[in-house]
């Protein structure tokens, strides 16, 4: 009988998650690298990126969760539950925004994504914001599926020419 993987999703823990966090921070960049040129390189990535999403969580009424398979941390995610926008030419509003989101190599096509992604609009509902916001790169087209899979639409499309 084939036994069934454990996923939980909860809460980081700075101590004891930092170097597994740090690590799927690194993979993230080296794949994301591959998309984008001004991208830091993965050794680059260390403690302070770790602290800077857990400033900007509570900064922005934020959680960092990560996602755990058989006990070893194989995602995480941050969301960002008030995010405040007064641009001049835009009625005032806010909305909740998922930061990172990362899936180990080895555990993609799981739908550890997926339980991330449910467990951030779980949040970001539970402090009543009207609508989650996600930013990918755009030749990221696996990722850009699943978030079009999980009701996601194009809102702003950035585009640049090189000089």
């Amino acid at each position: 009988m084939t036994r069934t993987p454990v996923v939980t999703i909860r809460d980081y823990r700075p101590g004891s998650d930092l170097d597994r966090l740090v690590a799927l921070v690194r993979e993230l960049q080296a794949h994301e690298a591959g998309l984008y040129d001004r991208m830091r390189p993965p050794g680059d990535m260390g403690a302070w990126y770790a602290n800077h999403i857990e400033q900007e969580c509570r900064d922005h009424g934020g959680r960092l969760l990560v996602a755990e398979l058989d006990g070893d941390l194989v995602g995480y995610a941050s969301i960002l539950t008030r995010i405040d926008e007064d641009a001049i030419d835009e009625v005032a509003h806010s909305y909740a925004q998922v930061g990172d989101l990362a899936v180990s190599r080895a555990a993609r096509g799981k739908g550890i994504g997926r339980q991330l992604l449910e467990a951030c609009q779980a949040e970001a509902r539970r402090h009543g914001a009207p609508s989650l916001r996600i930013t990918v790169l755009a030749g990221n087209a696996r990722a850009l599926d699943i978030y079009h899979n999980f009701g996601f639409r194009d809102l702003f499309i950035n585009l640049e020419k090189p000089l």
